[in-house]
């Protein structure tokens, strides 16, 4: 059984699967690397998701992302953390689903916000007011994240260590299978 992370951006889910599959023994994924590795090997050049986004535009980054989703289908005991926008595709979700448990690290859009602020903005975002559309943005993904999702935790008031303690209880009697 794979732990799949999943989360609005900057909710964690890399920082808290690397520490899960520390904890557990367990290969991590990140999909957002696998999907910077493919385009990476395809340019000979190295560029972020970030990058990918800004030069190849939303349509040719989704279909990279649900192509590393895809390739998701055979890997068995490892935590998966999937980009923010990987669920957004309905065929995604089946395919995690039948994957793994998607566990949604819920974080308030407003805490989300203050540490988007701290780093360079998604260029997702239109500059012109990038608050209102990422709270918007917020507001449609959500509901389908926790819909998705098999467990949600919130961590606004959490710790990592403690995230990660809530996570690893919810699958401790898979712990040595």
């Amino acid at each position: 059984m794979n732990i799949i992370l999943c989360g609005l951006p900057m909710s964690g889910k890399s920082t808290i699967g690397k520490l899960v599959a520390e904890k557990l023994n367990r290969q991590f994924i990140d999909t957002d690397r696998l999907i910077e590795n493919t385009y990476n090997m395809i340019k000979n050049k190295k560029y972020t998701c970030r990058q990918i986004y800004f030069l190849e535009g939303e349509k040719v980054f989704r279909r990279l992302e649900d192509h590393q989703i895809a390739s998701l289908k055979n890997v068995k005991k490892s935590v998966i953390a999937i980009g923010g926008g990987s669920l957004i595709n309905e065929g995604n979700i089946k395919i995690l689903q039948d994957v793994g448990s998607l566990v949604y690290l819920k974080v308030s859009t407003e805490l989300l916000w203050e540490r988007m602020k701290t780093k360079a903005l998604p260029t997702y975002l239109n500059h012109k007011n990038p608050e209102e559309e990422f709270f918007e943005l917020a507001a449609r993904r959500c509901p389908i994240i926790k819909n998705a999702a098999e467990f949600v935790i919130e961590t606004d008031d959490l710790t990592e260590e403690q995230t990660v303690e809530k996570i690893i209880e919810l699958f401790r009697d898979e712990k040595s299978t």
